[in-house]
């Protein structure tokens, strides 16, 4: 008898046991990060500050186990660059764990990018001027358009989990036009690819989420960026 009570309490100790590990072990999310200096959380004086990205993990902490990788956002990525990473299938070693592009992007659940001002930047200068034609931008916009959709497929050939763009706020004289076109064209294909524009020109209408004239928020902004993407992944 004193046997099979011992077995009895036994297996309630067990259950107790595994139901507190169930009761406090938190699903795992995977949340990727890609693009440029806004993914990285750029400032305006050329560092970083707390960006979108930690607040987007600060709200997932919350609720799951965490996997972000941020790795693959690099501050001067242009489209092309971020293209050739998943061609090339990168690799990263974090804490003695191998990451590679193409799984990440498979076993991803959250997926943001921001990029495309790299590109803007380094079509204008290279041309040489200070001002360009109406059709020269225009040309150079579509340039910038055409790489995109590219990156997008490639993206499309590992997942089919919703991506969030960030656009970029128009803030900047020189290259306004070009930006407020990209940002137009990043609206218009996100309708038709399961893709979530996200308008930061829209959502930073106040100095108070900047600190100077550059384009780059101040944590208050980036925190801003952050609650829409939450309330999309939410919805």
């Amino acid at each position: 008898m004193k046997r099979y009570q011992k077995l009895i309490i036994l297996i309630i100790l067990s259950l107790t046991v595994y139901l507190v590990y169930q009761t406090d072990t938190k699903p795992l999310i995977n949340y990727i990060s890609l693009g440029d200096g806004f993914s990285q959380g750029e400032n305006s004086y050329g560092g970083s500050t707390y960006g979108y990205e930690d607040y987007i993990k600060d709200y997932l902490k919350d609720q799951y186990e965490v996997n972000h990788l941020e790795v693959f956002a690099k501050k001067n990525n242009s489209i092309e660059m971020l293209k050739n990473s998943i061609l090339e299938n990168q690799n990263i070693l974090i804490k003695n764990n191998n990451y590679n592009l193409k799984k990440s992007l498979q076993e991803a659940d959250i997926i943001t990018i921001s990029i495309g001002l790299n590109d803007i930047i380094y079509e204008y200068n290279i041309k040489n001027r200070e001002n360009l034609s109406k059709y020269e931008k225009k040309v150079i916009c579509n340039n910038i358009y055409e790489e995109f959709q590219s990156l997008i497929f490639e993206i499309r050939k590992y997942t089919k989990k919703k991506i969030y763009i960030i656009g970029y706020p128009e803030r900047s004289k020189k290259y306004n036009y070009l930006i407020e076109n990209l940002n137009d064209k990043y609206k218009n294909n996100a309708k038709k690819n399961n893709l979530v524009f996200i308008d930061s020109n829209k959502l930073l209408d106040s100095e108070e989420y900047f600190d100077s004239n550059s384009i780059y928020p101040n944590t208050k902004g980036y925190k801003v960026i952050a609650d829409a993407i939450i309330s999309e992944i939410i919805e």
